[in-house]
């Protein structure tokens, strides 16, 4: 199927090491004609091999038994069972083997799989075209919303699959987070190693984490460690929207796949913001691209973390996607483009308060001052965050080339936008007439 994502684990005997795996095996995939778009990602928390192969997009994993004899040919995948398995193994390779584990695991604690795979198809399909399928981003990735979808089905275990995307919504619009979402008890791990095991009470790390959804099974661990306070928002903001357009479906007794379009609209990021940060990646070719386009992603959740302490910037959204612009512009050069986005807000300047009429007046900040205020402090992270990560970086190879500039919405390449500049005014003309229409609905039902 296109765009599928198969996620494998080698799991391999102990003479093997990570260098020697992710060395040798890179080096005979780049020899295979159906391979495409390789990418090693070996500094990564766990360590994986991307590629295309055909059509399908695999990320492959490492995990290094620790006994000095045979790897199991079956392994144990039930809570419990797997405990002495993955005894004396390093962090990492528990880490990667957990990959496959809580797969199996979902399954087994799910009441109905068949209803289970059907639902998580509509909401995987949903958060890539909202942008909001990417953990290395700081939203989630495919396990964690696969950990959503079971959580609800295990609240409404006779639910058909229009009813549990309903729930999906209306649950996850008002959940309290950093309430955790568990879909079995942890495991403690018996005896085993459990340094990677998620547990607030003793762990100041693990207790600051924004939004945990844990695994099952040992070690549990929180599949959304990477969400941060500005994709949090953006999160809540998107399971608000589809809690709206659920009900209202509900309401109209709409049950057509035609009527469920608007929840697969695609984001609005590049319409939506006045202000944005472009990341402007160029490679001499496709394969350079994927892979300095990989890394840089990697790397730009630490730069939305730095801007959203930046007190000018109100919130940050960060569009996951590599945007690659089309025609003319795209063929400036020899180089290829693509573009990584943040759109973002900027804090109102606060009314006066009324003084005296014998104090002196105070110069109240305008509009415009606040928003050279925050380029100002924008460009000095961005300084910054170029600095010290990405043209230091090891994996930055000859002819690949990166510029971080604010983008007014005005401003924005013409080429990035697929109907062109005049079909994005009409997309932003629209998004700003809908916000209006649902200010006008929350202040009548106010009243």
């Amino acid at each position: 199927m296109a765009e599928s994502d198969l996620d494998v684990v080698a799991f391999m005997p102990h003479a093997v090491t990570a260098e020697i795996f992710f060395s040798s095996l890179c080096e005979h995939l780049e020899r295979e004609t159906s391979v495409s778009d390789l990418v090693a990602r070996r500094k990564a928390a766990v360590p994986v091999l991307s590629f295309q192969l055909n059509a399908v997009r695999i990320d492959l994993l490492f995990a290094r038994y620790a006994q000095k004899q045979a790897v199991p040919k079956h392994l144990p995948f039930l809570p419990g069972d797997d405990i002495q398995v993955m005894r004396g193994m390093d962090a990492t390779s528990v880490r990667s083997l957990s990959v496959a584990r809580v797969a199996s695991l979902i399954l087994e604690l799910v009441p109905n799989a068949s209803v289970f795979r059907s639902c998580l198809r509509v909401i995987r399909l949903w958060a890539r075209h909202r942008g909001l399928y990417s953990n290395k981003a700081g939203y989630l990735g495919g396990i964690s919303w696969a950990l959503l979808v079971c959580f609800v089905c295990q609240m409404f275990p006779r639910a058909s699959v229009a009813s549990l995307v309903h729930r999906f919504f209306s649950v996850l619009a008002s959940w309290r987070w950093p309430t955790p979402i568990l879909v079995a008890h942890p495991s403690n791990g018996g005896k085993a190693d459990n340094d990677v095991q998620w547990d607030p009470q003793h762990n100041i790390h693990d207790r600051a984490h924004l939004m945990p959804i844990i695994t099952p099974g040992f070690p549990a661990v929180n599949t959304a460690v990477n969400v941060n306070i500005s994709t949090l928002r953006v999160l809540r903001e998107e399971f608000a929207r589809g809690q709206r357009i659920m009900d209202d479906l509900r309401r109209r007794s709409l049950s057509h796949p035609s009527s469920w379009n608007q929840l697969f609209t695609p984001t609005e990021v590049l319409v939506r913001y006045d202000h944005h940060v472009a990341i402007e990646l160029r490679a001499p070719n496709e394969e350079a691209l994927a892979e300095w386009s990989s890394f840089v992603a990697s790397r730009t959740r630490k730069l939305v973390e730095t801007l959203q302490h930046t007190p000018s910037v109100a919130s940050l959204h960060p569009l996951p996607d590599l945007v690659r612009p089309q025609g003319h512009e795209a063929n400036e050069s020899d180089a290829v483009v693509g573009y990584y986005f943040i759109g973002y807000t900027v804090n109102v300047p606060p009314m006066p308060q009324p003084r005296s009429r014998h104090s002196a007046r105070a110069p109240v900040p305008t509009k415009t001052s606040q928003e050279e205020f925050a380029q100002n402090s924008v460009a000095s992270a961005t300084r910054y965050f170029l600095a010290t990560e990405l043209n230091t970086a090891a994996e930055k190879k000859p002819g690949m080339e990166v510029e971080i500039n604010y983008r007014s919405w005005n401003d924005l390449p013409s080429a990035i936008f697929p109907g062109g500049r005049k079909a994005a005014v009409g997309d932003r003309a629209r998004y700003i007439l809908s916000q209006a229409h649902q200010v006008n609905l929350a202040l009548g039902l106010a009243r």
